[in-house]
């Protein structure tokens, strides 16, 4: 099977499904009698697999752009088209009536004699119009989310309508690579981190007001934590605001903001947190990839859940409700510190990858 993914954004542009759009097309790319290319923008890094191919990357998401990514995707002649949504690059320039060219792709390639199948990330975010959020279903022979119970962010009838369409829900999975650091490798990092703290806290993950960065200086403790924030933002408001937090008088020179670092500088610095603490203000799940990509070091992970499930020691994680600062921050008290075997075995995204596949082939209307 030949699989075109589309993605708005790709490593190492950053980009949270952009990194999720990177590990599937690998995957897809090792399976026996798959042919996989990638379609985005900018400087794409190509992983210099058999089986993959990185087509001329598109300049901007815009309708001049059109002619040429409908040639590049035709030209390829891939079965099947799987775009993902909401990657950061398509929301860069906007269309006459504020529709993203992201948004009208599925409709177009379908137009254009394509078989289109869409990823759903996220449920449609505040300020955001149904139509802005349904656009990319126009033209999909297929959809997968990543969420459970996706369909029930919808009403009635737009949820019978979304049935007649195949559906599914493949879960995600890590990001980045385990932590390939020794005992003194990461007893060094975390002496150069520490500075004199006690307790190494990090946040990993983009800065955006939805995932509530701004409890961490309520969670942890100025006393002993030195917080470490890896990750950057979209949106400059936020960042000042979490800036001015850390300059603050409780948190003065015991808050470093890292940016993006590549993966396996991400992965060793999670590898050598004392925890990963994610106290997203909706509750975190199975979709995202900064809890698994942290649960995979063995490192100790505080974020929240609906319904939270409290503390799970095999996994090394403890899930508090959203609004349970004081449950998390004696959660961080007690078990910051533990630690578990890092991940082995066989990748998860095999899995997924077959997962995938197999989707592919029902809506193209073959035997699975």
């Amino acid at each position: 099977m030949r699989v075109l993914l589309i993605a708005g954004s790709y490593p190492p542009e950053p980009c949270g499904v952009g990194d999720y759009a990177s590990q599937l097309s690998q995957a897809l790319a090792a399976e026996p009698g798959t042919e996989v290319a990638v379609l985005a923008r900018g400087r794409p890094v190509d992983p210099g697999m058999a089986g993959l191919t990185l087509l001329p990357p598109v300049r901007a998401w815009v309708f001049r752009e059109l002619p040429a990514i409908i040639r590049r995707t035709r030209g390829w002649r891939p079965d099947v088209v799987h775009i993902q949504y909401p990657t950061h690059g398509f929301f860069d320039k906007r269309l006459p009536l504020l529709l993203p060219l992201g948004q009208l792709l599925p409709l177009v390639l379908r137009l254009a004699g394509l078989r289109v199948v869409a990823t759903l990330h996220e449920p449609p975010p505040r300020g955001i119009t149904l139509l802005h959020f349904l656009m990319p279903l126009l033209g999909a022979s297929g959809l997968i989310f990543v969420r459970p119970q996706f369909l029930d962010n919808f009403g009635t009838r737009l949820r019978r309508l979304l049935e007649r369409l195949p559906l599914v829900t493949i879960p995600n999975a890590a990001n980045l690579p385990v932590s390939g650091l020794s005992g003194e490798q990461s007893k060094a990092l975390r002496a150069r981190l520490l500075q004199g703290q006690s307790r190494l806290v990090v946040f990993f993950g983009f800065m955006a007001r939805h995932k509530g960065v701004e409890r961490l200086f309520e969670i942890a403790d100025p006393d002993t934590d030195r917080l470490v924030i890896a990750g950057g933002s979209n949106d400059d408001a936020y960042h000042r605001e979490l800036q001015a937090l850390a300059d603050g008088p409780r948190w003065h020179g015991k808050v470093s903001f890292t940016g993006f670092a590549p993966p396996a500088e991400a992965a060793d610095l999670l590898a050598a947190a004392d925890a990963v603490v994610l106290p997203f203000l909706s509750g975190g799940g199975s979709w995202n990839t900064s809890i698994h990509s942290a649960l995979a070091q063995g490192s100790f992970v505080l974020t929240t859940g609906q319904p939270a499930s409290g503390d799970d020691p095999v996994r090394n994680l403890y899930t508090a409700p959203p609004a349970g600062l004081a449950e998390m921050r004696e959660a961080l008290r007690h078990h910051a510190g533990r630690r578990v075997a890092p991940a082995q075995g066989q990748s998860p995204w095999k899995a997924i990858a077959q997962a995938h596949l197999a989707h592919y082939a029902r809506c193209l209307g073959r035997p699975v």
